[in-house]
């Protein structure tokens, strides 16, 4: 059991490892286009949004896949697509229960489902923190002039 829980661990580790980066890369993005082209970004406040969505998924897609190479390479689960599907299932803590790991495995499970919780939280934040640029601060210099 403590192989298991050690490799949790550092699934975890790598997922919030990819998603720092992803976070890091596209604020520095943000930032830019902000000092550069503040106008520009509100005008189009809701493109922006949608694209850094969506940019924010790939890492998610990425986690996801992580953990189901896992589970695939492990011998958990037979096949590649039945470990994505619930790779996914997991992190997203759906739980469908249609795909169950054997007893040694299922631990592991959890903390899949803990991971998750931690990159849609943060995720969250970051949405939120950019919408709060794009939308709010956008009125509140209004209001200022």
């Amino acid at each position: 059991m403590l192989l298991q829980l050690f490799i949790a661990a550092a699934l975890i580790v790598a997922t919030v490892a990819i998603q720092a980066m992803f976070m890091a890369v596209g604020l520095r993005i943000f930032r830019r286009l902000e000092a550069r082209h503040p106008r520009s970004l509100r005008q189009y406040a809701t493109l922006v949004t949608v694209v850094r969505i969506v940019y924010l998924l790939v890492p998610v897609i990425l986690d996801v896949a992580l953990w189901g190479i896992f589970y695939t390479m492990s011998g958990v689960l037979p096949s590649f697509e039945e470990a994505a599907y619930f790779s996914a299932v997991t992190f997203t803590t759906v739980g469908y229960g249609d795909i169950v790991l054997g007893k040694e495995w299922r631990q592991v499970a959890v903390f899949e489902a803990v991971n998750g919780w931690i990159i849609f939280g943060w995720t969250t934040a970051l949405m939120m923190a950019v919408i709060q640029r794009l939308y709010f601060r956008a009125g509140a210099e209004g209001e200022q002039r």
